[in-house]
């Protein structure tokens, strides 16, 4: 077995079989997000105090993937990349992979239910009870978690690299600025659909 397919399975799997693997990938990480209640953004699972509906998730889950495949498609475009769209849909597809063990480790029936329990919410605000946040287990889960977004990142990087054919600072700019801006609209457009 090829161990590029840990930070790069765009170049193990090719286009074809890489976008089919994506949606495999983002239909496990919605089903794990709709069983432990965390709300899906381009970069990172969250938490929030209130549950959210499976339609909200579906909902998240397809406007960020699909969000973050077509704005690096357009950033690669516009830096002059060679590629389509089944190539970037497969890199933000396949770069999500690690978030579904974040999603795990999130979840209400996990971690979630510490996290919940270590905020308040009085009058509308939440209060942070900082002695459980600082618990050992939450601090461990933290780092996971935050290794696990890296991870994501450098699988969606190499992915994006993969499907542009882009190198050096072309790659790095336009794969940042495509980042950030999908993270943003996408946010505001399931703010404004859901």
């Amino acid at each position: 077995m090829d161990g590029r397919i840990l930070y790069n399975p765009l170049a193990v799997l090719g286009k074809g079989k890489g976008f089919l693997a994506a949606i495999v990938v983002v239909i496990a990480l919605t089903a794990v997000a709709c069983w432990g209640g965390v709300h899906l953004a381009p970069l990172y699972p969250q938490l929030s105090s209130e549950r959210p509906s499976a339609m909200v998730i579906i909902g998240e889950s397809l406007v960020a993937w699909l969000t973050l495949g077509f704005l690096l498609l357009a950033f690669a475009k516009v830096s002059r990349g060679n590629s389509g769209l089944g190539a970037h849909l497969a890199a933000a597809g396949l770069s999500r992979f690690p978030y579904i063990l974040a999603a795990i480790v999130m979840s209400r029936q996990l971690l979630g239910k510490a996290i919940l329990e270590a905020m308040r919410a009085r009058g509308g605000e939440s209060i942070i009870r900082s002695q459980a946040i600082l618990t050992p287990g939450l601090i461990i889960a933290g780092f996971a978690i935050l290794g696990l977004v890296i991870w994501a990142i450098v699988i969606l990087y190499l992915g994006y690299k993969q499907a542009s054919r882009l190198q050096g600072g072309r790659a790095a700019a336009s794969f940042v600025i495509g980042v950030l801006l999908a993270e943003a609209i996408s946010k505001l457009l399931v703010w404004l659909l859901i």
